[in-house]
């Protein structure tokens, strides 16, 4: 860092206009896409990295640059961060990402649990996240995110065996984590950002239903950036095989 900072080819650089072209960092199977109104990217990648949350299909967007679909981010560093109780804090778990609850189950952990046929497209990414969930039941689960045009575009298609116990099928959920104020009305939330961000309304078909859980976020780590709580949008998509959720910004509230 210091070399950088007396590096005269570098200091010297002129800022130029800021560049929106997608980034892919293959590695990490990170993909971002930008417009001058929205941001989004999305994660591959397995549950094994370093650092690791349990997040492979994560989905995060934001509007004029501040986060509305979040990732929570991490929280102060105690033993047990990195210890082995690491994936019973929240803010790890898949349960507390933008990717589906599997009939109650969430993502495991480890390398193996990972993100297949990743494919980067000029606009989004498309990848199966069936390799991600201990569900021996669910043969695909395709997410394809996209940025066309004004507006975010998710489209989830999957396929799990017939639920043949007597008792009810456990829930099959796609979940967002959200920073902002959240307006739920049956088939849509209109969200208010953070810092004045211009507002978006995601949308989805009216016969979803989207529960929400507020999360209050105790830890000062996560509070001095989303504030005293964030919200947590679920919607039920039980005994259906596909979904498309759309984002875009609203104008006029």
């Amino acid at each position: 860092l210091l070399q950088a900072l007396v590096d005269p080819t570098w200091g010297n650089v002129v800022p130029g206009e800021q560049t929106l072209q997608p980034v892919w960092l293959e590695s990490l199977q990170v993909r971002i896409v930008r417009s001058s109104e929205l941001t989004l990217a999305v994660k591959g990648g397995h549950n094994g990295e370093n650092h690791n949350h349990s997040d492979v299909g994560e989905v995060i967007a934001a509007t004029n640059g501040v986060p509305v679909l979040i990732d929570a981010g991490r929280p102060t560093y105690t033993a047990e961060t990195f210890g082995p109780n690491r994936f019973q804090l929240w803010m790890m778990q898949s349960a507390w990402h933008n990717v589906p609850l599997v009939r109650g189950v969430q993502q495991a952990v480890g390398a193996n649990y990972r993100a297949r046929n990743v494919e980067p497209l000029e606009d989004g990414i498309r990848l199966e996240l069936a390799g991600a969930y201990p569900v021996p039941e669910l043969r695909s689960w395709i997410r394809t995110a996209r940025l066309e045009a004004a507006q975010i575009v998710i489209d989830d298609v999957w396929e799990l065996d017939p639920w043949l116990n007597d008792d009810d099928e456990p829930a099959t959920l796609i979940q967002f984590l959200v920073a902002g104020e959240v307006h739920v009305t049956p088939g849509q939330a209109l969200i208010t950002p953070l810092d004045g961000a211009t507002p978006v309304r995601m949308t989805w078909p009216e016969d979803i239903y989207c529960d929400i859980a507020m999360r209050e976020l105790t830890d000062p780590m996560l509070s001095a950036v989303w504030g005293p709580q964030v919200t947590q949008m679920k919607l039920n998509v039980t005994g259906r095989t596909n979904l498309r959720v759309l984002m875009g910004q609203v104008r006029n509230v």
